[in-house]
């Protein structure tokens, strides 16, 4: 009976051991991880398949990727590399002719009167960046009558982005965190 009982400790002790040994390697993978991890995604969405997603990576480069950008990889996709301090709105329309584009406006920045993004488009990409001009865009996007920014048309939606403050703002006037 002793030895029944001594191998019952026995056998509860390794199970101790072992929940232990099992907590400990998950704390340490949670540690691992969090300590891995390149920056802050945000995801603004106007719809489902109008989504955007700014990186602000751990080394202070930021990424504005179409749709949810989940992993950590350099982007393959079309993608903006931008500052912290960046202003932008990006223009979506449902006019034929800019389907899968988004129109990159630059809206300033806090460090300098210069543009301080570059736009790297994949040919293979769904979608496509394209720089706004009043040129080639303004009567694409906006009412003949525009006074206002927000005076776009009804197939033309927006974000505005401020990157360091993590919102955007739709054509509603809606703030999106």
């Amino acid at each position: 009976m002793k030895r029944r009982n001594k191998a019952e400790t026995n056998r509860t002790k390794m199970l101790k051991i072992a929940g232990i040994i099992v907590v400990l390697g998950f704390v340490f993978y949670s540690v691992i991880n969090a300590l891995t991890v390149d920056g802050v995604k945000s995801f603004y969405c106007l719809s489902d398949d109008k989504c955007i997603t700014v990186w602000k990576r751990a080394n202070g480069e930021v990424y504005i990727i179409p749709g949810r950008y989940e992993t950590n990889n350099n982007p393959t996709v079309s993608y903006i590399r931008t500052i912290n301090k960046q202003f932008l709105t990006l223009y979506f329309s449902d006019q034929k002719e800019l389907s899968y584009k988004i129109i990159v406006r630059d809206e300033g920045n806090l460090e300098s009167n210069q543009k301080r993004y570059t736009i790297k488009n994949n040919a293979q990409a769904e979608w496509q960046f394209l720089e706004y001009s009043d040129k080639n865009y303004k009567s694409i996007l906006y009412k003949s009558n525009a006074t206002k920014f927000k005076d776009v048309n009804e197939e033309t939606d927006y974000l505005s982005i401020s990157i360091e403050e993590n919102y955007a703002i739709d054509k509603t006037g809606n703030k999106l965190n």
